[in-house]
This record gives structure tokens, C-alpha cells and sequence, in this order.
């Protein structure tokens, strides 16, 4: 009974077992830090790289004017409403009809009518932020805006650079607790290219 009570009340490697329960979380905790924050960087990588993406377009590589002109994305030429239109020059586009069927997208390396190296020139531009991107993972989607009007000689869209087939791969975590890559969240911007160089009218 005595040696019962007596190992009972040995303190003797106290420490060690403590530092054995507490290690491990501490572990956790310090590689779950580093984790979240690479993948906070990623994040905003891909947010910022979305927007310079979308700048970098309205500034002067969206679509064609009335004239087919070099250094666009979408080759084909775009009305100046979007709609082939029997109205009067000097029509506002808010009031021609049809032009809400207007819409393309540019998807990848850039197919016809999207130009493969204005693509791959947002790619580049992309990547100067968030280099693990590719082609696949860039979509420009233009859409119709009411600015403008018929005889102006180039049209005014809205151009919207998206990111999406993202995934963040953890680094040390998942080997501690098993974790896979979760998906990136859809990134978009999206601005009027009503700056956009070359054309009559601008």
C-alpha cells in the first residue's frame, strides 16, 4: 500500500508527459498560423490580380470599333450600341433595342473570335500578382452597358475578368490533420472600358 501511495505521489518525468499532451497542439497551432496566412496571401494574389486583369483590358485590348484596329481581345466588330441599328446617329444606346442579346466571352488561351495573344498578354499581366495561375483559370466576359451612342464608332461594354478552378493545397496541415485542398472562391471584376484607346470617336 506504502509503494502504491508513494508512485502515486512520484513527480518524477511530470514534465515530459506534460510537454508530450502540449506539443502536439502547439504544433498544430503554429502550422495552422503559417497556413492561414499563405493562404490569406493567395487570396488577395488572386483578388488583385483579378482587378489588374480587368484594368489592364478597358485600358485598351477590349473590342473592336467600327474598324477593324490590332491589340483587341474580341476580334469581331462591335457595333457602337452592340446592335445593328436603323436609328439616327447621335441615338443614345439606352434607347436602341437589342442590344441585350449581346454578350460574348473569352475562355483559356483565347479561341476565335478571341484573340490568343491579347490572352495571353492578360495572362501575363495576371500572373505578375498570382503566378500559379493559367489559361484555365481566366474567363473575360463582355456584356452590353447603355453608354454611348449610334454613330460614336466604337462601343462602350462592360468587360469583367473572372478567376475560377482554384484550389489551395495545404502544405503542412493536412499531414498533421489529414486535410485536402479546399476550392478558391470565384474572384470578378468587372469595368466599363469606356477609356479605351484607338477608334474614331474617343
Amino acid at each position: 500500500m506504502r509503494r502504491l501511495l508513494s508512485f502515486l505521489r512520484d513527480e518524477a518525468g511530470a514534465t515530459l508527459v506534460e510537454a508530450a499532451l502540449v506539443f502536439p497542439l502547439v504544433l498544430i497551432l503554429t502550422f495552422g498560423l503559417v497556413e492561414l496566412g499563405h493562404a490569406y496571401w493567395e487570396y488577395h494574389a488572386v483578388e488583385k490580380a483579378t482587378a489588374v486583369g480587368a484594368r489592364w483590358l478597358v485600358a485598351g485590348h477590349g473590342v473592336e470599333g467600327n474598324s477593324t484596329t490590332a491589340g483587341e481581345l474580341y476580334t469581331t466588330v462591335v457595333p457602337d450600341c452592340f446592335v445593328t441599328t436603323t436609328d439616327p446617329p447621335g441615338t443614345p444606346c439606352s434607347q436602341v433595342a437589342g442590344k441585350s442579346a449581346w454578350g460574348p466571352s473569352c475562355t483559356g488561351a483565347g479561341v476565335a473570335p478571341c484573340d490568343t495573344t491579347t490572352m495571353s498578354g492578360l495572362l501575363a499581366q495576371m500572373r505578375q500578382y498570382a503566378p500559379f495561375l493559367t489559361a484555365a483559370n481566366v474567363k473575360v466576359q463582355f456584356s452590353p452597358s447603355e453608354m454611348g451612342f449610334v454613330g460614336r464608332g466604337r462601343a462602350i461594354p462592360f468587360i469583367s475578368v473572372q478567376t475560377t478552378g482554384l484550389t489551395y493545397s495545404f502544405i503542412g496541415i493536412d499531414k498533421l490533420l489529414g486535410f485536402g485542398a479546399i476550392t478558391m472562391p470565384s474572384f470578378t471584376s468587372t469595368l466599363v472600358a469606356e477609356d479605351q484607346k484607338q477608334g474614331p470617336g474617343i
